[in-house]
């Protein structure tokens, strides 16, 4: 009987955070100045609390309320605060996604493909940050590095996210939809290197009149937030995520 109101519970949980969520999207999308910005940054915050919902004792959801905290920290930088400090805020999504990569890590069943995750890692990283210097020359800034080097390591988790086996991949929906966003972030800041027409079909399709960013965004947090609730509701069909701390 308790087992079956703790899952009772964790539904009803899941259904008013859902709806919060998709309220704060609305209200981001259609209020202007100072109340975009607390509507959106609410939405990260609340992503990282309810996260607290699927609490275990594993290293996984460790390195997911981890990787949100940051979350909530460069986006502090990035969204809430008045004065931007988009270099700090890069360099916290960067630890971001460096605990969404012992995320997985640990999450990986075959040990023996650990060595090969990391290497593979460490090499197409380092291949980006070279093809950015080669790509920008003189242009080249600590901005540029670390943004490449977030989104490198965005990328690989995301890819890998899709070979843990993770039923349902919510977390690698998750991750696709935050490349999304980032994907559509970096194109319409390629004017900061780049000269674009506004006449251009790109940049038109880059500056709509809707936040395109957020439309992506919010639900990839949101997503990450609810990926483990799984492993809570059906804890004997997701052994695999209770390792000890």
């Amino acid at each position: 009987m308790m087992i079956k109101q703790k899952r009772i519970f964790l539904l009803i949980a899941l259904g008013a955070f859902l709806a919060i969520q998709a309220l704060l999207g609305l209200l981001l999308q259609t209020a202007g100045g100072r109340a975009t910005a607390i509507f959106s940054y609410t939405a990260i915050v609340l992503s990282c609390l309810f996260c607290g919902v699927s609490a275990v004792r594993s290293k996984v959801y460790l390195f997911t309320q981890l990787g949100l905290l940051f979350t909530v920290g460069a986006d502090y930088f990035l969204v809430y605060s008045p004065d931007q400090r988009q270099l700090l805020a890069m360099i916290l999504f960067s630890l971001t996604q460096l605990c969404y990569f012992l995320r997985l890590w640990h999450d990986e069943q075959n040990k023996a493909r650990r060595p090969y995750h990391a290497a593979l890692r460490i090499a197409l990283t380092c291949l980006a940050l070279l093809t950015t210097v080669i790509v920008l020359r003189e242009k080249t800034d600590a901005l540029a590095l670390v943004s490449i080097f977030y989104y490198s390591n965005l990328a690989l988790n995301t890819v890998f996210a899709f070979t843990v086996g993770e039923r349902p991949p919510l977390f690698a929906i998750a991750l696709v939809l935050f490349m999304c966003c980032d994907t559509v972030i970096g194109l319409s800041l390629l004017d900061t290197y780049f000269t674009i027409d506004e006449s251009a079909l790109l940049y038109r399709i880059l500056h709509p009149d809707f936040n395109l960013a957020w439309v992506f965004y919010l639900p990839s947090q949101a997503l990450i937030a609810i990926s483990l609730l799984p492993t809570k509701l059906n804890p004997c069909n997701n052994t695999k995520n209770r390792s000890d701390v």
